[in-house]
């Protein structure tokens, strides 16, 4: 069989051209966060943001960037696409020394473990850096695989010395704060957003369901709300997603929020299985439904929002028509002024555990 003359001179290639990949990534990173910090010593990294098409892990980032203007910290966005591609390349540590802030969301856990082990590598690799990660949800299946893992992440997580964990609903808050040590409790960010002042003319219905690994409902169930919408609405049935069919870029974040705001905002009703499907509903005043969700983090998130009389959960199907029917009137306005406290603590808490106080 020919020898391969030349492979030895491909892997150099290959070396070579990996090596470059890395130093242009580390470079490009830490060049902008010099350069905004030389402008703002208060200066951060937010870390873990999408450019995927998950509209409510865009909301919870545009949320958090609100948050920071409003203090006056200036951040570096870095995507959890890049953060992926540091990992490849070995140079998560390149934040250490320097303020991390994580992007909030459903990440903990054995759910979604790539989220989770890039959590873990961030935590082990920036041992002095300050990490405050915003609201999340922790999940970790109840068997013995899933407990292992929960019990490697106690140990990382523990071993920081300036790590600080947010909880976006009860039942997550009580399973954080007896693993972990500096634990808050605070509402998804997306409820810091007020969208309700938006003077839509409302038609029809649309169905906003997920199909993902966190679905829980059969085709028997999707079909009998269906016929439950179409009998309140007729064709003026449409089904929306909260997933873009297309990566969204930073640049392009609040264009496409603002486009789906303002379809909910022209919506009578939205029927939803999903937490932002429900939180979106919220902070435009529309009317919905939550329904069949046995997600805890959408009964836990429900709590904070359960006093706005046009947000209804309801058990089966079939119990869609008689709660839309008992819903007042609108239009509705969206009052989180119950919720404000809690945002401004976790924005005082940042500038606290900076030091920029």
């Amino acid at each position: 069989m020919p020898t391969d003359i030349l492979y030895p001179l491909r892997c150099f290639h290959g070396f070579l051209h990996e090596q470059k990949e890395r130093y242009v990534l580390k470079n490009t990173i830490l060049k902008e966060f010099y350069a905004k910090r030389k402008k703002n010593p208060k200066t951060v990294f937010l870390v873990l943001t999408p450019e995927h098409g998950n509209l409510g892990d865009h909301a919870i980032a545009l949320s958090i960037t609100n948050i920071l203007k409003q203090c006056g910290i200036n951040y570096v966005e870095i995507t959890g696409a890049q953060l992926y591609k540091a990992k490849q390349h070995n140079i998560l540590g390149l934040f250490n020394k320097y303020p991390i802030l994580i992007n909030g969301g459903g990440n903990l856990g054995t759910l979604w473990f790539g989220i989770e082990d890039i959590f873990r590598q961030l935590i082990l690799k920036n041992a002095q850096s300050p990490i405050i990660c915003f609201p999340n949800t922790i999940f970790y299946h109840s068997t013995q695989d899933g407990q292992k893992e929960f019990e490697k992440s106690i140990q990382i997580y523990n071993k920081h010395k300036n790590l600080h964990l947010y909880a976006r609903e009860k039942i997550s808050y009580d399973i954080m704060r007896k693993a972990y040590k500096n634990v808050d409790l605070v509402p998804d960010m997306v409820l810091a957003l007020n969208k309700s002042d938006m003077q839509q003319k409302r038609e029809g219905c649309l169905l906003c369901l997920r199909n993902d690994c966190e679905k829980t409902r059969t085709k028997t169930q999707e079909q009998q709300i269906r016929n439950q919408a179409e009998q309140l609405f007729g064709n003026a049935v449409r089904d929306t997603d909260m997933i873009a069919e297309h990566n969204i870029p930073v640049t392009e974040r609040e264009t496409a929020l603002q486009e789906k705001f303002e379809e909910f905002s022209k919506a009578q009703l939205v029927i939803t299985d999903r937490l932002h499907g429900m939180i979106f509903c919220a902070v435009t005043g529309t009317p919905c439904i939550v329904v069949d969700s046995k997600s805890p983090k959408v009964h836990g998130c429900y709590e904070w929002i359960k006093h706005l009389n046009y947000i209804c959960f309801v058990d089966a199907p079939e119990q869609i028509v008689q709660t839309y029917r008992s819903i007042p009137d609108g239009p509705h306005k969206y009052d989180n002024s119950d919720l404000m406290p809690y945002y401004d603590k976790i924005a005082n808490d940042i500038l606290e555990i900076l030091n920029w106080k």
